[in-house]
């Protein structure tokens, strides 16, 4: 009822707004780089094929002579194919798939399966890093909803030359919306309500004074989730000795205010944002695997402030940028890891194993950039960044048994207070220190050569508790990497490029893997662990074949060495697992004719070897395992006057298991050795009431498929994928 109260107070205000601020909103011209929201709406391909990004090289930029492989998605295109998280956006694109690992609809990348604890993504707003700060992960589910942005830029590949750690698989670029992207922007609001419980409710305002503009937008979203009878890890059997199935867990809920403040006049470049993001969950199938047989509740949140400020320097060639961003991270979980009468090891617990967690972790983000403009538009930039995380101890951490040693039950099944889930940092700062240097010879070779050469130098340092030793001395450690770029595009003309992109990436350990203790939440690795490196080589084309057609293919080769991930070694321990090496093409065209518009894409991921880092699991050093090879999408956009059809289709291919993942033979019973291919079928259908009413229908896996996402290691069960959804949506657009 707060959420829906809260909501409705702002439709108030959109209504209120509708009456007396759209006049005093003032007209400003679309330039490419800054294209307001109606302007996006109307484009054709051609016009938005020469919108310049930012993200790939902090130049703008035509994608076309970017030096790096990277899609720019419109607001137009969220809204017209129904996508509602950057999940959606990023499964549609080439070399991204679904996957998932306990509750976590997470992303895998060009063939390497990724786990809940990170997804090697960075996420940017307005150019801001917003990565969670305690696992380092992008959150790309719901609970990152996309009324905030006006256009997303996605770099498949590495970008840690310019951004640091966790861009080791792409980077996600959210441009915000502004209350100056319109010559009559004055708000919007959307119902969408649906099976599976669903609800999901968006509100965005806006108004302009003449030294301010204001956005102020909220969204709720809740499910009852897609549940269903499946096996687990429990060993839970019934009267006649076989194994049990339960219901898993899926219920989720989540809210997230922004709120943003933009300078103008005297005052342009400046910008003050704020975000609240909350959300609750369900476990799925357990955090140790075993479905629990009480409820939990599973509460995080963060809160976020940022400034930044970017004068205009028009007759200047140097310009300034600054930024700082503070957040603050919540975790409130109360966590059912055991039912009743389980054994773990040789440890009996009569009465399960349950443990509360209610914690909170802080960081501040700053960062000072210098741009030359050198002639021929070349030009230099500088930049030093910082980020300091600090970490007091919990406010309140229970289990009924001993998870500060022994791990065995306490007599009379009693709670009581556990040391702190990250006390070998508990009380010491992590310092995170990067500078980077960048390159771009602009037309230095001439119209048609151009090359983009970076540097970036990274420094974690930080000093712990060593709580495995006596009298809990302090030590020191720290993680250290350069990671350089290279970039050469070649413009045969203005409608046709070929990149050559070649580079290392360097993501170090997050606080959650290095410092995690007395908690079965995780466990860490802190003396063992080795940070990340991805190394990338790429050949890409461009091609603009007309004004309705763009083709591009690019071919990619990538080590990935030492990556992070839990491992059946111990519960939930985080540590190196495997090298993976890497090769695959990526292909995608998109058109826009007179009425229809669209994309296709396929990508193929090949394994070329592999390094086993971790004793549980074994080796498949020529096959792709535990995502599919292969992937297709497809999109098509049907517009004719007031009506519009959107439909997308996902194919993927088969994955293949380890060896690793077949020692128990009951289990190999229960789940095939390679789980089959499967393809869904998405469709709106909208209607333009009114310039303000818009009414759509939106169906999810149409097909109903029973597709299956793999469960990494042996146990007796895979995940399905959400069956058939169907949302009624109401949109008002007040302009």
């Amino acid at each position: 009822m707060k959420r829906i109260s809260t909501v409705v107070l702002l439709m108030v205000f959109v209504l209120c707004c509708y009456k007396a601020g759209a006049q005093e909103i003032p007209k400003r011209p679309a330039s490419s780089g800054s294209v307001g929201m109606e302007s996006l709406e109307s484009l054709s391909l051609e016009d938005l094929l020469s919108i310049e990004i930012v993200s790939a090289s902090k130049i703008a930029q035509r994608p076309i002579e970017a030096p790096s492989i990277v899609s720019l998605i419109t607001q137009q295109q969220i809204r017209d194919y129904g996508w509602i998280s950057l999940n959606d956006v990023l499964y549609a694109q080439p070399g991204f798939s679904p996957s998932q690992d306990f509750d976590r609809r997470t992303v895998s990348a060009r063939g390497m399966f990724e786990g809940w604890n990170n997804n090697h993504l960075l996420m940017l707003i307005d150019g801001i890093p917003y990565n969670d700060n305690l696992y380092g992960t992008a959150f790309t589910s719901e609970i990152t909803p996309l009324f905030l942005a006006k256009s997303l830029e996605i770099i498949r590949g590495p970008g840690s030359a310019l951004y640091g750690s966790n861009a080791t698989n792409g980077v996600i670029a959210i441009n915000t919306i502004s209350a100056s992207d319109s010559a009559a922007f004055t708000g919007e609001a959307q119902t969408r309500l649906g099976n599976y419980g669903t609800q999901i409710y968006d509100v965005v305002v806006g108004a302009s004074q003449d030294l301010f503009s204001t956005v102020v937008g909220y969204n709720a979203y809740t499910t009852s989730g897609f549940e269903y009878m499946s096996y687990d890890g429990s060993l839970r059997r019934d009267r006649q000795g076989n194994l049990r199935q339960f219901m898993t867990n899926d219920a989720r809920s989540s809210s997230y205010l922004f709120a943003k403040i933009e300078g103008k006049k005297s005052l342009e470049g400046l910008s003050l944002q704020f975000h609240d993001q909350r959300w609750q969950y369900e476990t799925g199938h357990g955090w140790l695997w075993n479905i629990p047989d009480v409820g939990e509740s599973m509460q995080e949140g963060r809160r976020m402030v940022a400034l930044s400020y970017k004068p205009k320097t028009a007759n200047s060639d140097l310009s300034i940028e600054s930024a700082v961003r503070y957040q603050h991270r919540t975790i409130d979980w109360n966590t059912r890891f055991f039912p009743d009468s389980t054994s773990y090891g040789t440890t009996l617990y009569p009465n399960g194993v349950s443990e509360t967690i209610n914690t909170t972790a802080d960081d501040i983000f700053a960062r000072f950039q210098l741009t030359y403009k050198l002639p021929e538009q070349a030009n230099i930039i500088a930049a030093a960044e910082g980020t300091v995380f600090w970490y007091n101890g919990d406010k309140n951490h229970t289990s009924n048994i001993n998870l500060a040693s022994d791990f065995l039950p306490f007599a009379n099944n009693a709670v009581r207070t556990m040391p702190s889930f990250l006390q070998w940092i508990e009380g010491n700062p992590l310092l995170n220190l990067g500078v980077f240097a960048q390159f771009a010879s602009g037309k230095l070779f001439g119209d048609k050569l151009s090359a983009t050469l970076g540097v970036r130098f990274d420094n974690q340092s930080f000093q712990f508790n060593a709580i495995d030793k006596p009298g809990v001395p302090k030590e020191n450690m720290s993680f250290s990497a350069l990671s350089p770029r290279l970039g050469v595009v070649y413009l045969a003309d203005k409608d046709f490029s070929v990149k050559f992109l070649a580079g290392r990436a360097f993501r170090a350990p997050a606080p959650t893997e290095l410092f995690g203790a007395n908690t079965f939440a995780l466990a860490s690795n802190i003396r063992n662990l080795k940070p990340e490196f991805i190394t990338t080589v790429e050949l890409g084309t461009d091609w603009i074949i007309n004004k309705t057609v763009n083709w591009r293919l690019n071919g990619f080769y990538t080590n990935f060495e030492n990556q992070i991930a839990y491992s059946v070694a111990n519960a939930n321990l985080s540590t190196n697992v495997y090298t993976l090496v890497t090769a695959g093409i990526e292909t995608e065209v998109n058109f826009s004719f007179d009425r229809l518009s669209g994309f296709v894409n396929y990508s193929f991921a090949a394994r070329l070897g592999e390094t086993i880092l971790d004793n549980t699991i074994r080796a498949s050093n020529n096959q792709v395992t535990w995502t599919p090879a292969h992937l297709i999408n497809l999109g098509l956009n049907y517009r004719v006057e007031r009506f519009t059809a959107a439909l997308t289709a996902h194919f993927q291919g088969e994955v293949q298991r380890r060896q690793s993942d077949l020692l128990t033979a009951e289990f190999t019973r229960l789940r095939p050795n390679t789980l089959p291919a499967w393809l869904t079928a998405d469709l709106r259908l909208a209607y333009q009431l009114t310039d303000v009413v818009e009414l759509a229908v939106l169906g999810n896996n149409l097909l109903d498929t029973k597709g299956m996402l793999m469960k990494n290691f042996d146990y007796p069960f895979d995940y399905q994928i959400p069956g058939r959804r169907l949302l009624a949506c109401l949109r008002l657009a007040l302009r």
